[in-house]
Formats: C-alpha cells, structure tokens, sequence
C-alpha cells in the first residue's frame, strides 16, 4: 500500500491531468515537482483510459505532488468502495465521489480511511443546472454530516460557490471551470474556494510548468 498524503485547507492550483499522452503526462510531472507554488494534480478518464488504473502508480512514480483520482465515482456502494480502494491502492491521494448517489455510497468510501473523499456537490456545465442544482444544497448538507474531506463546486458560477461554501464548512473546496470553460484565476477563490482547477490552459501551453506557475500566481493575487 502506497502511503497517502492529505490535501491542506489553504489557496492552491490543482493541475487537471485529462490529456491522452501517457509520456507527455509522467514528463509533465516530473517538470511540476520544481514548480514554485502550491500545486495538486488531478488524474481525470480520459487519461486514465489509456492504460488503467497503472497510470496513477506511474504519475506518482515521477510526482512529489498530491494526486486525485478523478473518476467521479457513482455506483452501488459496494462497487464504489472496490474502485476507491484500487485508486488508493495505486498512490491516489484522494478520489471524487458524485454526490448525488447518496449518503451509503459516501460512507463507504469514507470508512476505508485511505485517503481524502472529495464530494462533487455542483458541476460546471449548463446541464448541470438541470437536476443537480436543485438539490445541491441538500447533498451539501449530507456531505458535511457525513465528514468528507473536500468538494466541487463550479468556479464557473461563482455565486454558487459563495452561497455554498457557507454549508462545506469542513471541507476544503475545489473549482474546476477555469479559462477553457470560461472562469478567470482566482474568481472561486475569492468566493470562498480553497483549490481552482486549470486542465487546458496549463498542458495545453507551450510551456505547461510556466504556465501553472503563472495562473497561480495570478489566483494568488487577487486573493491579497
């Protein structure tokens, strides 16, 4: 068993590993062990699908960084517990869990005590506004009697990052959303988030390691 490392409650830029080159992602976070600030990295499907669960044990072969399996898990409790048990047994620092599969599912997970639970309470895209936001604030409730130790909220709609941090408040708070989706470097943060996700922005540049460092220096700043 690899030994887990927790997320910390402070300002922080987590990187959204969702690119399909397997070499471009391990040499990637080799760069990132150097990079100044705080960072994260988080392994999304998409990379994942490319070679299995192998991928987590290798970024975290090359990587100093906390790791998030992103595999927003949302089965049957027993199912959901055996694919956060494999992400943990890998290296995964912390796994996302959706939210709105129910308080059974999240206990279970949370009762491995291998690592950090991250619940999603909102997501990003338009559809979201569909099904989940309507009840996001009950599965904000659930997930804060429950104890996980994070959760998502959308940077895309930072009023709802505002509204909602005031239910989370035990958890740390992640944002994906920023610049591909359309959220600017510190717009979640500065409405109660504690990490904001960049995916595109970063791997997708010329220079990803400046890049990161650059976008959290700018989150940084205006949070001062």
């Amino acid at each position: 068993m690899v030994m887990n490392m927790r997320m910390r409650k402070e300002h922080g830029l987590i990187i959204a590993f969702d690119m399909e080159d397997v070499d471009f992602a391990a040499n990637l976070a080799k760069d990132l062990k150097g990079a100044e600030g705080n960072f994260a990295i988080k392994i999304g499907r998409t990379l994942e699908m490319q070679t299995g669960k192998g991928i987590i044990a290798k970024i975290k072969e090359f990587s100093d960084l906390p790791l998030i399996y992103d595999g927003k898990i949302a089965d049957i409790p027993y199912i959901s517990r055996k694919i956060a048990e494999k992400a943990y047994d890998a290296g995964a620092d912390a796994v996302i869990v959706q939210g709105f599969v129910g308080s059974d599912v999240l206990n279970e997970i949370v009762d491995l005590g291998l690592g950090d639970v991250i619940a999603v309470v909102e997501m990003t895209h338009p559809g979201s506004d569909e099904y989940i936001q309507p009840v996001s604030e009950k599965i904000a409730e659930m997930v804060e009697d429950i104890g996980v130790d994070g959760v998502v909220l959308p940077a895309t709609r930072p009023e709802r990052v505002k509204k909602l941090v005031k239910i989370v408040k035990n958890t740390y708070v992640i944002s994906p959303g920023i610049k591909a989706q359309g959220a600017n470097p510190g717009d979640a943060i500065v409405n109660g988030a504690d990490y904001e996700v960049v995916g595109r922005a970063i791997y997708e540049a010329d220079n990803p390691k400046r890049a990161a460092e650059e976008i959290y220096k700018e989150v940084i700043e205006r949070c001062q």
